[in-house]
C-alpha cells in the first residue's frame, strides 16, 4: 500500500484527520480541572481571574489554560510534571492512545497481524512553554529514549492546538533512517535540564531539514532511526503535542518493563504505619 511505501521511504507517514474534535475537548476540561486542582491543592494565589471550568470552551479558552500552567511553572516545574504524568494515566488519554484508527495505521506499518499485540510504551502529553530551551531536546534518534531491543515506531500529534512553525512543531532530518544508528552523545540530566542523547552536528549538516506543520487531529508515525527535534516555540502560546511508541510485542527479544509507580507523598510503608492502629 501507499502509506506503507512512504513510511519505508520516507522514514513518516501522516494520518490526516483521525483524532476527533469532541476528544480533544476532553482533553482540554482533563488539563484545565487538573491546572485548578493544583492552584488549590498548592494554595496558589494569581494575580489574574480564572475561569470557572463550567464556564470554559473549547477551543476559544485554550489561551486560558495556558495561562494557568504558565503560572503553575513559574512557581515550580514539579507542578506541571504532576499534571504530565496524571493526564498520561488518565482514562480520556487512554482513549486517544486507543483509537482503532491509530492501533490500526500502527499495525500496518509494522506489518503485523490483527491479533499480534501491541505494547504502549512512554505514551505522554508534552508541554512546550513559550522560549523554554531547557526541556527542549536537540536532534536525535528515538532508539535511545525507549525500551532496549525492542521493534517499535514512533507516533506524534498536535493536541489542542495546531503544530506551527511558531509554536515549535516537529522537524526531521530527511531519509535519515537509511543510515542507521548515528553518532550521538550522552548528556546526563543537571539542574532544570533532561537527559538528553543528542547526534553530532557534523552529521545532521548532512541531511536537509523539513519542518512539519500539523493541523489538529492529524497524526505522525515515524522510524525509530528517523532523525527528528521538536522546533523552538518562538510564539506566545503552548504548544501541547502527544508522543509515543508502539512496539511489537512478538518481537524475538521484546520484553515489558516492570512498572515503577513511585508516591508524591507517603510511602506504601508509611500508609501502613498511620493506620496501624485502626487495623482491627
Amino acid at each position: 500500500m501507499k502509506k506503507i511505501k512512504d513510511f519505508k521511504e520516507n522514514g513518516f507517514y501522516i494520518e490526516k484527520s483521525v483524532i476527533p474534535k469532541s476528544l480533544q475537548e476532553e482533553l482540554f476540561l482533563v488539563f484545565y480541572d487538573l491546572a485548578l486542582s493544583s492552584l488549590n491543592r498548592n494554595k496558589i494565589k494569581l494575580d489574574f481571574e480564572i475561569k470557572n471550568i463550567n464556564k470554559v470552551s473549547f477551543p476559544n479558552d485554550v489561551v486560558k489554560l495556558d495561562e494557568i500552567l504558565s503560572a503553575l511553572l513559574a512557581h515550580t516545574n514539579d507542578h506541571i510534571a504532576e499534571i504530565y504524568d496524571t493526564v498520561a494515566y488518565s482514562s480520556t488519554f487512554l482513549k486517544f492512545i486507543s483509537l482503532p484508527k491509530i492501533e490500526e495505521t500502527a499495525r500496518e506499518l509494522l506489518s503485523l497481524k490483527k491479533h499480534t499485540p501491541l505494547y504502549s510504551a512512554t505514551h505522554r502529553i508534552r508541554m512546550d512553554f513559550p522560549k523554554d530551551i531547557k526541556r527542549k531536546a536537540g536532534w536525535h534518534q528515538e532508539i535511545f529514549y525507549t525500551l532496549p531491543e525492542t521493534r517499535f515506531l514512533q507516533t506524534w500529534a498536535p493536541v489542542l492546538r495546531d503544530s506551527t512553525v511558531d509554536n515549535g512543531t516537529l522537524e526531521i532530518c530527511k531519509k535519515s533512517h537509511l543510515n542507521g544508528i548515528a553518532k550521538q552523545t550522552w548528556e546526563e540530566e543537571k539542574k532544570d535540564y533532561a537527559t538528553r542523547i543528542t547526534i553530532d552536528n557534523q552529521i545532521i549538516e548532512q541531511y536537509e531539514k523539513i519542518e512539519l506543520p500539523m493541523e489538529l487531529g492529524d497524526i505522525i508515525y515515524f522510524d525509530p532511526h528517523l532523525i527528528h527535534r521538536s522546533g523552538y516555540n518562538s510564539s506566545k502560546e503552548v504548544r501541547y503535542s502527544q508522543v509515543g511508541m508502539w512496539n511489537d510485542c512478538s518481537y524475538k527479544s521484546f520484553r515489558a518493563p516492570k512498572p515503577d509507580f513511585i508516591s508524591r507523598t507517603i510511602s506504601l510503608r508509611e500508609n501502613y504505619k498511620n493506620h496501624k492502629d485502626l487495623i482491627k
